[in-house]
């Protein structure tokens, strides 16, 4: 089998791949550009087998000591016939070239396809099992149906650099780990601010999920400019033609849930492997 190496020119037709190899996340070609070949900062690797068409896609990214398993997907027609193993094979390689001691599955933030391993994708879960891979954790995405929303009770605007310039003294401080996201979200116009105060920010990897959003610490829970920031947001996804917005890789489910009815909709597992 011939391994190829991809480029984004070919995300419209790994977009479509998706739509008959990946039952639940069907990809479009923005979202592939944006989660699986925007990688500024570090080693990508895009890798696909062809054999007629696009037969397997697997993307890997390594971020200091760790290597990532961005995405890895085979077309039915062609599974267990070793296509994958090969295409795992080559992204362990790649981590272990550029300096990774450890390679973990979906969880590559901030920039990634997936939180994880859905599983219900349960071939998914034995392949990397069977492989050595160790189940380390989990995460969950939530659903909120966006046809019925309160409006924002504060005013917010679209973020540009100076707003991103006066939130990021707090940003660096309490939450470092989604500066690359939220910079990103500013320079694709899809992060909404009020004043100085709190973010929220969506579409930045995928069309139709939210997140990441942060408030001040010291008005979190106070005020309303979480919820504010939160609604304003959903409100623009809604403008933009989705019923539905998946709060991707959630942490506060109950803020959630109170604030705008968000329920879990997805579940993912965590799996690491040593190199």
């Amino acid at each position: 089998m011939d391994i190829v190496k991809l480029t984004p020119t070919d995300a419209s037709q790994i977009a479509a791949f998706t739509r008959v190899a990946c039952p639940f996340d069907l990809l479009s070609t923005a979202s592939v550009e944006r989660a699986i070949f925007y990688e500024p900062d570090d080693p990508l690797t895009v890798v696909g087998v062809y054999d007629g068409g696009l037969d397997a896609v697997a993307a890997g990214v390594v971020r200091g000591t760790k290597a990532w398993v961005k995405f890895l997907a085979v077309h039915p027609r062609v599974r267990v016939k070793g296509i994958g193993t090969a295409l795992l094979e080559r992204l362990e390689a790649f981590g272990r070239e550029h300096g990774a001691s450890s390679i973990d599955v979906g969880n590559s933030a901030p920039f990634f396809v997936v939180p994880g391993v859905d599983p219900r994708v349960t071939e998914a879960v034995c392949f990397f099992q069977q492989r050595g891979y160790a189940r380390t954790g989990d995460a969950v995405n939530q659903s909120v149906l966006l046809t019925a929303l309160p409006d924002p009770e504060f005013d917010c605007r679209t973020a540009g650099q100076a707003e991103l310039d006066r939130v990021m003294p707090w940003v660096k401080e309490h939450y470092p780990w989604w500066i690359a996201e939220l910079t990103r979200a500013v320079e694709l116009g899809t992060c909404v601010v009020h004043d100085d105060l709190g973010f929220s920010c969506y579409d930045v990897l995928r069309d139709g999920w939210f997140g990441p959003m942060a408030t001040r610490p010291d008005l979190r829970g106070k005020h309303g400019v979480g919820t504010a920031t939160l609604l304003t947001a959903l409100h623009r996804m809604r403008a933009r033609g989705y019923e539905h917005a998946d709060i991707v890789w959630s942490g506060p489910l109950l803020f959630y849930l109170k604030t705008v009815g968000a329920r879990v909709n997805r579940v993912f597992w965590w799996f690491s492997k040593e190199l």
